[in-house]
């Protein structure tokens, strides 16, 4: 088996949540050592249920498989300065603290890039390091609220605001943090040296919105990849299905694939109106495959709604790996994408807070057992067996 792209590449990950965590469980996925540092109380996702006996569950496997797992109390006597030996041999350290958090510990870029020059310091905040706003609370569905991604929706939708159901806020942030990781490790073969990421969930959330040029340019008519718009209708067994494209512009087009005459189409029909046909026509269908039987050599494509568990039942998952059992009856999306020469994908492993303590001391900072005891005895680390 080939060695992951980023094999011999070191992570110290003092994250929490999703955002800093989903970007260092991706670059554990491409070969990295990652070693994520939690306090005491633990990650807030480590106990979101189902928990196994071991305080275990699919969020926090979601975010941390693959990583090793060293406690360590930040406030303790000598706690930072085994996180600062850590980033000496570190090639990235991520963090998603507050501004001046870190610097409250003497863990600053500043203070660790002049220990290690090599260092990527990668700082994931909701408005940045730097700015009016910079040291305001920021959780994702702070900055849907803020950043228009919830606006946007009920204006084009025409609906009442409602908050998301995923963390896009951090999610965006976590993927886009990858992306700047990747590229300052690239940097650095060029210049020998590290720098700081100072990565933005608002501006994240902004780069990643497709509509935003729209918006930006005080654009107000009909928007192309308008799928808020598009229909979802059901089968005679009850399964939604979705029809890709405006069904207003294309309901002659629609009527005529379902076997409908499309002389009888209004000319200017509302949505509700190219809805409610489409809508009778799909009912004359018994099922989903039936229906996507009739237009699959159309260009007007239809999918069955499901879930992700449907998908994840699919010869086409089981074909790609897509999900991988790290814990007897734990399943975690099993990698991001696949390379042809290079081993990708979920170590199958989820940490127990403090599960690597001792080694992490031992094998990486070269700490002997009656060291070991004495930072377990002041309260600077926790270490499980």
């Amino acid at each position: 088996m080939t060695a992951g792209p980023l094999d011999g590449i070191r992570v110290v990950d003092l994250t929490r949540i999703f955002s800093g965590p989903i970007c260092g469980r991706v670059l554990a996925d491409l070969g990295a050592d990652v070693i994520k540092v939690e306090p005491p109380s633990g990650d807030l996702t480590r106990p979101v249920p189902p928990v196994d006996d071991d305080g275990i569950g699919p969020t926090f496997s979601h975010m941390n498989a693959g990583k090793r797992n060293i406690c360590v109390d930040l406030k303790a006597e000598g706690a930072p300065e085994l996180v600062a030996a850590l980033a000496d041999r570190a090639d990235v350290l991520l963090e998603n603290y507050r501004p001046g958090v870190m610097a409250r510990y003497g863990l600053s870029y500043e203070e660790l890039s002049a220990r290690n020059q090599r260092l990527v310091f990668c700082s994931i905040t909701g408005f940045g390091q730097t700015g009016p706003w910079s040291h305001r609370k920021a959780h994702a569905p702070m900055m849907h609220a803020e950043a228009g991604t919830i606006e946007m929706a009920a204006r084009l939708r025409g609906a009442e605001p409602l908050q998301e159901i995923h963390q896009h806020g951090d999610l965006y942030a976590g993927f886009l943090s990858v992306s700047a990781v990747l590229a300052a490790l690239y940097q650095r073969e060029h210049t020998g040296a590290g720098q700081q990421l100072d990565i933005a969930m608002a501006e994240t959330l902004i780069y990643a919105n497709d509509q935003t040029g729209n918006d930006l340019s005080g654009y107000e008519g009909p928007r192309e990849f308008d799928t808020w718009n598009y229909a979802i209708v059901h089968t005679a067994d009850g399964q939604a299905v979705s029809l890709v494209g405006n069904p207003q512009r294309l309901l002659p087009r629609w009527v005529e694939a379902l076997g409908g005459d499309p002389s009888g189409c209004p000319e200017n029909p509302t949505h509700e109106e190219a809805v409610a046909i489409l809508q009778e026509l799909a009912a004359g269908y018994a099922t989903h495959e039936d229906l996507t039987k009739v237009v699959e050599g159309l260009p007007l494509p239809a999918a069955r709604i499901g879930s992700v568990s449907d998908l994840a039942a699919t010869d086409w998952a089981r074909d790609r790996g897509l999900i991988a059992e790290i814990r007897p009856g734990l399943p975690v999306p099993a990698k991001p994408f696949a390379m042809g020469d290079a081993t990708v994908g979920v170590t199958p492993r989820t940490a127990r807070l403090g599960e690597d303590t001792r080694a992490v001391l031992a094998d990486d900072l070269g700490m002997d057992d009656e060291e070991i005891d004495k930072l377990i005895a002041l309260g600077a680390v926790l270490a499980v067996d």
